[in-house]
């Protein structure tokens, strides 16, 4: 099974549940709702709640994440003077669970954080900077100027392959600059003059990038 974590009210993480064989979505109340499992002394207990169903985590190949954090506007069934506080508790439960599933986690979960949250430019900037690649610079200025003509080159990476009508050389290097952050999925934006400008794990995957997570996330663990 690939869980997509995410929200119903978002057209991206319903289009990837029905776009993958065997997929469901893991929404915000089902964070909450009993059935959970997860002993950090016995793998063999860990269950989800996915759809409203419990689900062992030995069934799960693959985790796609919809979302950077658990919003207190998703509890509507709690009272409002609760929900920030149960969203707190839901999002590092979530964090908990992702780190510690046996299943691939196609985004990037680090330090209590998830997606561009966890990939925050100092980390890829650093990263790019060890790797010897060019980064285009950042303009700040208090005058108002026209917007700048980057002529963005996209390169989506989903594991050890790349997507984009791109240059080979602009695949590589955002495979480059992906493994060094132990990216599994990724955006990668360079320049029109190939420096690189952001990674984000937040664009939604395009048609090449969707039938190769899934694969990936589909496969099960250890092959």
């Amino acid at each position: 099974m690939i869980v997509v974590v995410g929200s119903r009210h978002d057209k991206v993480a319903v289009a990837l549940v029905d776009a993958w064989p065997d997929a469901a979505l893991c929404a915000a109340e089902d964070l909450t709702r009993p059935g959970w499992a997860w002993r950090t002394s016995s793998p063999l207990s860990r269950r989800w709640v996915i759809d409203g169903e419990v689900v062992d985590d030995e069934e799960i190949t693959g985790v796609f994440v919809r979302r950077s954090t658990v919003y207190p506007e998703e509890f509507l069934s709690t009272h409002p003077d609760d929900r920030r506080y149960l969203a707190a508790e839901a999002h590092a439960f979530l964090v908990f669970v992702l780190s510690a599933t046996r299943a691939t986690v196609a985004n990037p979960v680090a330090e209590g954080a998830l997606g561009d949250e966890a990939i925050r430019p100092e980390r890829w900037i650093a990263a790019a900077d060890d790797a010897g690649l060019p980064i285009a610079p950042l303009r700040l200025t208090s005058s108002r100027l026209g917007p700048r003509r980057l002529h963005p080159v996209v390169v989506e990476v989903v594991g050890d392959e790349a997507f984009g009508e791109v240059p080979a050389r602009s695949k590589a290097v955002a495979l480059r600059i992906a493994r060094k952050l132990e990216l599994i999925w990724a955006t990668v934006v360079f320049d029109g003059r190939h420096r690189l400008l952001t990674i984000t794990s937040a664009r939604p995957p395009g048609h090449e990038a969707v039938d190769a997570l899934g694969r990936l996330l589909g496969r099960p663990v250890g092959t």
